[in-house]
């Protein structure tokens, strides 16, 4: 049978129609959905059927941390009487405080990874920053806090690039910041207080920590073969290579020390 194709018009707009079944070939099935085509296999964190946990030590005597130089700010000198450099922390036990834990390979790359809705709070008391540490991925909310009765200056940068800088008058006040790519370590300090300092590491996944008050840490991972990184903003980095098992959990610790003279 041969099958004629017709045309109707619809105001004023003649539309063609094919006039009969067949061969469709050259039609496609379905149109994709928006954004279908391109969308990425979301993280599952079931699949994190596997851990790795361990301690960073620091060998060797501690070094002695001065006091802090509060400057001429008043409410500064006041309000940080007696406070130390933290540049460098150990528990009793001699694990390393404040040091960024995070994976560096082995992930997948290809998956999306769901961004945490609750912000990460990074305080401004009594003239330091609170924590000396922290970790977030990119698109989470950072929030600044100044807990202070003084002006502050929050300022981000890494590698010479500045992710923002803006002035925070005296507290209370929160302002929130987004990172919008990954980078480690990312500095934050203030202008005004030249002595004040933290360190973030912001990442497109969510396999990060740090050590923390206690100098210990704990990631939960699917199997695979990763690369975990410790870095300290005294004495570097150190990078430990391990192989999980569903099921398995893998014990890791990380030993710095001073560089001999």
């Amino acid at each position: 049978m041969r099958c004629q194709g017709f045309s109707v018009l619809v105001l004023g707009v003649l539309l063609p129609f094919a006039g009969c079944g067949g061969d469709t070939g050259d039609l496609p099935a379905a149109l994709p959905a928006a954004g279908e085509a391109d969308a990425a296999p979301a993280y599952d964190p079931a699949t994190a059927a596997a851990s790795v946990s361990g301690a960073i030590f620091l060998e060797g005597p501690v070094p002695d941390m001065p006091f802090l130089d509060m400057g001429s700010d008043f409410y500064c000198q006041r309000a940080g009487v007696g406070l130390r450099s933290e540049e460098v922390s150990v528990t009793d036990d001699g694990a390393l405080r404040n040091v960024i834990v995070y994976v560096r390979s082995g992930y997948d790359p290809s998956l999306t990874y769901p961004v945490p809705a609750d912000p990460v709070v990074l305080d401004q008391e009594r003239c330091v920053y609170r924590p000396r540490t922290l970790t977030l991925m990119t698109g989470q909310p950072l929030l600044v806090r100044n807990s202070d009765s003084t002006l502050h200056n929050v300022h981000a940068e890494a590698g010479g690039q500045t992710f923002f800088n803006f002035a925070q008058r005296s507290g209370p006040r929160e302002d929130t910041e987004v990172f919008s790519e990954p980078a480690v370590p990312v500095h934050i300090g203030c202008d005004l207080h030249r002595w004040m300092d933290t360190y973030l590491g912001v990442f497109d996944h969510p396999f990060h920590t740090t050590s923390g008050d206690t100098g210990r840490f704990a990631l939960a991972l699917p199997p695979g073969s990763y690369q975990i990184v410790a870095w300290h903003e005294r004495y570097g980095e150190q990078v430990v290579s391990v192989d999980l098992a569903a099921g398995e959990s893998a014990d890791v610790d990380f030993r710095f020390g001073e560089s001999p003279e």
